[in-house]
């Protein structure tokens, strides 16, 4: 089996949400590769005539139009979930994907490949994780919780489901794992803790490869897989050969206790599933200009700004940085026969001609 054509895809009805996104935009086009009959969900024009021009059929909607949903899935093998709104609520969120689910068992969809994450595990990133480790929604962010109800929400339901836990996907198009590094690679150094830790991640490709070998099972039910790379590789690794990509960039150690002291004091309590002024100012940008014209626009006006020498990781990414949890991929290998093809080389190496195009001319 491989991610350019599984025998077991050919003629399936598949229905794709999130469809423009980073990972949607590798998925779509190998699903048709693989002879799938694609459905997909977006949200307004834009990108409309890539995917008719693809083959796929386009359905304008959004993930809460329960109504829209109930013919849409209708004699659907496979409902691939994506679709999540950084820009808006997790609340929000969370209830379109209600919305989705309740059609999809409604229309008696095949099976439902649901894009979640490795953060729902409370020990992520320091511990070492399977998928039998404990979730809870105790003290955590809404992402992080709206990511847990959907999960359980899968577990507990009728609708086979395939949850797959993605590590940190990078590659070409990636916004934080990519393009966001290199960007404070290109601005400067990057300090990193000493001693640093472990960087599981996953490149877009084989994400997609585990998509699409979730489709295979005939007896699956409601389970979840943790998808990652080959093995963990160290972040100086990862941000060394984004820097070697573009020529400029530099690390600097410091200690983990001299960049804990540096930080700000916790916040109290839950963070607040709150609208920002900046994302209700993106949703209309993207609906208006389109997704990938205003992330161009974003990025230009970012590498305008003034360059800093020195970039330090704020708590969330020291977390990561210092990490030393390694997540085992074996149930995805045994159980789905997906096997990552992607080691750092050679998902640095597929990640080159983006970056060259985005980023050397920063030099020029």
């Amino acid at each position: 089996m491989t991610a350019t054509g599984p025998n077991h895809l050919g003629g399936k009805s598949v229905f794709v949400t999130g469809a423009t996104g980073f990972i949607g935009k590798r998925l779509v086009p190998t699903l048709i590769n693989a002879g799938a009959r694609v459905t997909v969900l977006l949200r307004n024009r834009h990108g409309r005539q890539a995917f008719s021009a693809m083959g796929a059929r386009v359905i304008q909607g959004t993930a809460g139009d329960r109504s829209l949903h109930d013919k849409a899935l209708r004699d659907q093998d496979v409902l691939y979930h994506l679709a999540y709104d950084m820009r808006a609520t997790a609340a929000d969120n969370l209830a379109a994907f209600e919305a989705l689910r309740a059609a999809a068992e409604k229309a008696r969809v095949g099976r439902i490949v649901h894009a979640s994450s490795i953060v729902v595990y409370d020990g992520w990133p320091q511990q070492s994780l399977t998928e039998s480790c404990p979730t809870s929604n105790g003290k955590a962010d809404p992402y992080r919780r709206a990511k847990i109800a959907m999960e359980q929400a899968l577990l507990q339901g009728n609708c086979p489901a395939a949850i797959l836990q993605p590590t940190l996907v990078y590659g070409p198009g990636s916004m934080l794992w990519t393009d966001k590094l290199t960007s404070w690679l290109a601005a400067g150094t990057v300090v990193l803790p000493k001693p640093e830790g472990l960087c599981n991640a996953v490149f877009v490709d084989d994400l997609v490869q585990a998509m699409l070998c979730a489709a295979a099972p005939e007896d699956l039910q409601q389970e979840r897989f943790i998808i990652s790379g080959p093995a963990p590789v160290s972040w100086s690794a990862l941000l060394s050969g984004y820097a070697d990509i573009i020529g400029r960039g530099q690390i600097r150690y410091i200690p983990q206790e001299t960049l804990r002291e540096r930080l700000p004091d916790e916040e109290p309590g839950e963070i607040p599933d709150t609208q920002s002024l900046a994302a209700r100012v993106s949703t209309i940008a993207r609906a208006w200009i389109g997704r990938d014209r205003f992330e161009k626009l974003v990025q230009t006006a970012t590498q305008r700004l003034p360059r800093q020498n020195e970039l330090y990781p704020d708590r969330y990414m020291l977390e990561l940085f210092s990490g030393t949890g390694q997540c085992q991929i074996d149930h995805a290998r045994i159980r789905l026969g997906y096997e990552p093809a992607y080691d750092l080389k050679a998902g640095l190496e597929a990640t080159r001609p983006h970056l060259e195009a985005n980023f050397k001319k920063m030099n020029n």
